[in-house]
């Protein structure tokens, strides 16, 4: 019987000590992320994502505030979180001046406007985090990233829009033929 709480102390002994060496290198990883993320001017390349194809920039060349906003995103591409920060307020004012300036007839649907909201939505988002003195890198990172993929998204919809219409446009050649 002694024999047995001697082995089942040993086993305990042993997954506790091995339990603790466990956290105390968990520890010392989460450590240097923390001090990693907190640098603030470290830059960072992001994902572009989609871009707009040649008949679709074609489509678009007209429309300024899409044009001004293509240009201000591209600031955003390699900015650091400071710089990303210091941006937000003129990316939200850009976002709502391309919600409020559709001119392309095709692209008064509802589709196209769910994603210039939601682009809006992500640029308000990162304004309201330059208020807050006690933001993390990471979580502006983070936003910056969730704009220029909802950029992506309305860069897509745009291209399928632009391939649709030509794609109905070879039709109604077809059909007439």
């Amino acid at each position: 019987m002694i024999y047995y709480k001697n082995i089942y102390l040993f086993i305990f002994l042993i997954s506790f000590i091995s339990c603790e060496k466990k956290d105390i290198k968990v520890l010392k990883t989460e450590s240097t992320n923390v001090d990693s993320s907190t640098v603030q001017n470290q830059k960072t390349i992001r994902a572009i994502g989609e871009t707009l194809s040649p008949a679709a920039k074609l489509k678009v060349q007209n429309w300024t505030e899409y044009q001004q906003l293509d240009q201000l995103l591209e600031k955003f591409y390699s900015s650091s979180p400071i710089e990303a920060l210091n941006l937000s307020k003129e990316l939200s004012s850009s976002t709502k001046q391309l919600k409020d300036s559709i001119k392309i007839e095709r692209f008064k649907q509802p589709d196209i406007g769910i994603r210039i909201n939601v682009l809006h939505n992500n640029a308000l988002r990162l304004a309201d985090m330059a208020t807050i003195p006690s933001i993390k890198a990471k979580e502006v990172q983070d936003e910056t990233q969730n704009i220029l993929d909802a950029f992506s998204a309305l860069n897509s919809k745009i291209n399928n829009l632009t391939k649709q219409e030509k794609i109905e446009l070879e039709l109604k050649d077809f059909e007439t033929n």
